[in-house]
């Protein structure tokens, strides 16, 4: 069983909410020591990523009768053709574009607890081939089901373990978004804020490539360019 099963209690969220308001006097707003840690990680971190041919990845192919592009276990996603018809509402009136279909969503999860005397969340520096950077500041955990399964065959997602009921944690807001509808066929991701009773349970499960900061740091960090994931201002909203 997961803490995603149930439903958002909305007296949750606005207890959360209050609290957060009646700690802004002591909370950190400088995000500097964030952008030096950051920095540091891109640094020393061995990543490396560049353009190859399609035909070159290894366990991805397409299929010879449809030209669909998947991977050899049947996981992930797959690049698909989408044609439309927009009458009228977009610059064109109809058009035909490639797009991602993958049927099972993500979980974005946002992780917080108390940490001194405020609520801090916990934020990922996490490696994509797709960041300017490589590192960009992303949710506490962000994987698919894929991912949770180890489809993949790699290793589970860092701290995954958060969503089990048996877990100090507490649900306080989960909502479904549907990722960019330009890319992606009918995808919808379940963003969700977890509080963690017990900081020290979290901090046994934490390396270098996760930071607290306060929520005042993590807006002032959405206003520097290629750093903060939409994924975590998408989150943060709400709160």
């Amino acid at each position: 069983m997961s803490i995603l099963d149930g439903k958002t209690d909305k007296s949750i969220l606005a207890d959360f909410q209050n609290k957060l308001k009646a700690e802004v006097a002591g909370e950190e707003t400088d995000p500097a020591p964030i952008l030096f840690w950051l920095e540091e990680l891109r640094e020393k971190t061995k990543f490396e990523s560049h353009l190859v041919n399609l035909a070159d990845l290894h366990g991805w192919s397409a299929d010879v009768d449809s030209g669909t592009i998947g991977h050899s276990s049947g996981q992930f996603f797959t690049i698909e053709g989408a044609r439309t018809k927009a009458q009228g509402l977009r610059e064109v009136s109809e058009w035909d574009q490639p797009i991602f279909n993958q049927i099972e969503g993500g979980i974005l999860a946002l992780i917080c607890s108390q940490i001194g005397d405020t609520i801090q969340f916990l934020l990922h520096a996490k490696a994509e081939p797709g960041n300017i950077g490589y590192l960009q500041i992303a949710p506490s955990l962000q994987c698919t089901h894929s991912n949770l399964s180890q489809a993949h065959q790699g290793k589970s997602p860092p701290l995954s373990a958060v969503l089990s009921e048996d877990a100090p944690s507490k649900l306080i807001y989960s909502a479904e978004h549907n990722e960019e509808g330009g890319r992606f066929w009918r995808k919808s991701n379940v963003n969700c804020l977890i509080y963690v009773d017990d900081s020290e349970w979290l901090e046994n499960q934490l390396n270098e490539y996760f930071i607290w900061a306060s929520l005042a740091q993590i807006k002032a960090l959405c206003l520097q360019d290629n750093i903060v994931s939409p994924f975590v201002k998408t989150i943060i909203a709400p709160i």
